[in-house]
């Protein structure tokens, strides 16, 4: 297969050099991506299969988990993975149902809302955790990888309680750790602190080549203002001070945008609770 993708690079290589459309150069680079994924997922251990399937469970992507997981029992039936496999399966399948149970009952909830509520809602990415039997809301446009740096805001809701606001900050490098300590939000020259509640709410992980360090916790009161204002500031600057040294960015548009959608449905679900 090795030789196949060769073939084809030195094919482009060739169709470019004799002014071949470029329909057909991407069509051939299609095919070429296609094959370097099914030579990467072919060299795949049985447990790199099943770390891949209980990460994405712990991100609450049961059907993403399960297929990883059918992998895994088809290709190495005989691993001892597939032992710890086949009962993470299980696990899984019994929450899909209860995630589908639960997340059917909150689309009939918002049928019988008004268009200003279903308009909200309509933007929010939902994902249920059969465990917690928690809701979780985050706005469709918000960064869903690790390896990017950010500040989002998401709504947990669970039943006969009114949904509560929480906050993750990622800050996601290539250089050396940080070691974050605090973290300073300038919005529009008004300072804002975010500081530890408890020791080792700062997180750190080495992921994808980098380094990630976050902090992720439920909204308190007095942060509300805090939120607010970012969601709304023009220039919102953030500064991640570590042990020896500092890094900072600016709050792009679409965070700020991704947050007043959370914050308008925010609103909206605890009118009705």
């Amino acid at each position: 297969m090795r030789r196949i993708i060769l073939f084809n690079i030195l094919m482009t290589l060739i169709l470019v050099s004799c002014g071949v459309p470029q329909a057909d150069l991407d069509k051939l680079k299609e095919e070429n991506d296609k094959l370097k994924k099914e030579i990467a997922e072919c060299q795949l251990t049985p447990s790199q299969i099943l770390e891949q399937a209980q990460e994405y469970h712990d991100a609450l992507d049961y059907i993403r988990s399960k297929e990883r997981l059918e992998v895994l029992l088809d290709k190495y039936p005989n691993s001892s993975e597939t032992k710890k496999g086949k009962s993470l399966l299980k696990k899984v399948k019994k929450e899909i149902l209860q995630a589908e149970k639960a997340l059917n009952k909150d689309e009939l909830t918002e049928k019988n809302n008004s268009k200003e509520y279903q308009k909200a809602i309509a933007k929010m990415r939902k994902k249920y955790d059969a465990v917690n039997e928690v809701t979780w809301y985050s706005d469709k446009s918000s960064i869903q990888v690790n390896t990017k740096s950010y500040f989002q805001i998401y709504i947990g809701k669970k039943d006969n309680r009114k949904p509560w606001l929480g906050f993750s900050i990622n800050y996601f490098t290539k250089k050396d750790w940080l070691f974050v300590q605090r973290i300073e939000i300038d919005v529009d020259g008004k300072i804002y602190d975010v500081e530890e509640d408890t020791p080792g709410e700062f997180n750190s992980k080495e992921e994808s080549g980098g380094k990630r360090e976050w902090i992720d916790r439920v909204v308190k009161q007095l942060e509300m203002p805090m939120i607010k204002a970012i969601a709304s500031g023009k220039k919102v600057k953030i500064t991640y001070f570590g042990k020896e040294d500092v890094d900072s960015r600016i709050v792009s548009k679409a965070e700020k945008k991704s947050m007043k959608n959370v914050l308008a449905a925010f609103d909206l679900l605890r009118e009705l609770h």
